[in-house]
């Protein structure tokens, strides 16, 4: 418990008052599940082929089956993923040629290379040596990895991998409200969250446990530590702590088509209930879900990362969905997070095992480039994130 000395001056004599800043609550709520009625418009990493099946706004995997069997194989989590397509595929304007074609070009890196961006599921796919997407599953045990620091800490309590070779790579800015563009009148900081009306959405709290930790300790913290004007446990729990799922008629999202049903339980529809559900939650991926759950007015905020809330604003613009960035601390161009405001750090190791040679040689390129390369800074504050 940490306390904090307010000093206060009142008809010219001083008085100290010992105020309390409180650990975060316990999460005693439930959320309702984003549903999928539509889809988002992602960009592809990757220039069109003849012949082309893609289907840009389905953004699934159903008409590709098989195996998927790569020799170098990278496990990281999803939420930088746009400063690692810049890493593997290339960014012309710092003269970066892309490590993809660099670890395939000569012969003795001639090497497939597949890499995951998803929640940290890196113990769980080192030790089945399999991931499955939809119809295709990629075989084989991932040789490098990169995570959170309790997930890589894991990893190490786990011998799964060199702890000589972990280093931390990457420090986010910490995180920012990205909301609704029709909100932007209504949100101003992180008590807004708690008007009647607003709707949060948040990582899964049992799947992605380790972001919705961040997000929502952010919340709490900000709120305790800075003078918004609001009780932070007031807030958090006005959040998470008093929705249950028996206060809907979930029935309705067991028929997908029931359009109008399954938008009512989000305040939408011919027949709201209400203004809909306060907390709602991704399903599995959250850089995925959350903004999702924004563009299709299931919510209309979140507590996310800085660089991917940057990201998902200049992307998504292009779609229709309009979405604005309030600081935790700083402007949108200057981020300088607020006590409270939590900045993470992303680890890299290489894993154990035995791999071929050309497949260490690959690997021990790709792993100096993220670890020593001054052109992964500059990618890396491009998109808003920084070297640790």
């Amino acid at each position: 418990m940490c306390k904090k000395t307010l000093l206060i001056m009142l008809s010219g004599c001083f008085f100290l008052f010992s105020t309390v800043s409180y650990a975060v609550p316990e999460v005693t709520g439930e959320p309702v599940i984003v549903q999928h009625l539509g889809k988002l418009g992602w960009p592809q990493d990757d220039v069109v082929s003849t012949p082309y099946l893609t289907q840009v706004l389905a953004n699934d995997i159903n008409d590709l089956h098989g195996k998927l069997s790569c020799e170098l194989i990278i496990s990281t989590p999803g939420n930088y993923h746009m400063a690692l397509k810049d890493a593997m595929f290339g960014e012309p304007i710092l003269g970066h040629v892309g490590l993809l074609e660099q670890a395939t070009t000569l012969n003795q890196f001639k090497v497939s290379i597949c890499w995951s961006t998803s929640p940290p599921v890196s113990i769980d796919q080192i030790a089945a040596e399999a991931l499955q997407f939809k119809n295709i599953k990629m075989v084989g045990r991932p040789s490098l990895v990169m995570a959170p620091g309790k997930v890589m800490n894991d990893l190490v309590a786990n011998d799964m991998v060199d702890e000589t070779t972990r280093q931390p790579f990457l420090v986010n800015q910490g995180n920012v409200i990205l909301i609704r563009g029709d909100k932007a009148d209504i949100i101003k900081n992180v008590c807004d969250l708690g008007n009647t009306g607003i709707r949060v959405v948040t990582p899964n709290p049992d799947l992605e446990p380790g972001s919705f930790g961040n997000f929502s300790s952010t919340i709490f913290d900000v709120a305790d530590q800075n003078s918004f004007g609001c009780i932070a446990t007031d807030l958090f729990n006005s959040i998470f702590n008093k929705q249950h799922l028996a206060d809907f008629d979930l029935s309705v999202f067991k028929n997908p088509y029931n359009i109008d049903g399954v938008l009512s339980i989000f305040g939408r529809g011919s027949a709201p209930r209400g203004t809909g559900a306060k907390w709602v939650a991704s399903s599995r991926i959250m850089h995925r879900d959350i903004p999702y759950a924004l563009c299709h007015n299931e919510a209309d905020a979140a507590v996310i990362f800085y660089h991917q809330a940057v990201y998902l604003k200049a992307t998504l613009a292009p779609t229709g969905c309009h979405l604005i960035i309030v600081p935790l601390g700083g402007t949108v161009e200057d981020p300088q997070p607020l006590p409270g405001n939590r900045v993470g750090t992303l680890h890299i190791a290489k894993v154990k095992g035995s791999y071929a040679k050309k497949v260490n040689d690959a690997r021990d390129k790709i792993y100096d480039f993220l670890t020593t390369d001054p052109i992964w800074t500059q990618i890396l504050e491009g998109h808003g994130m920084r070297r640790p």
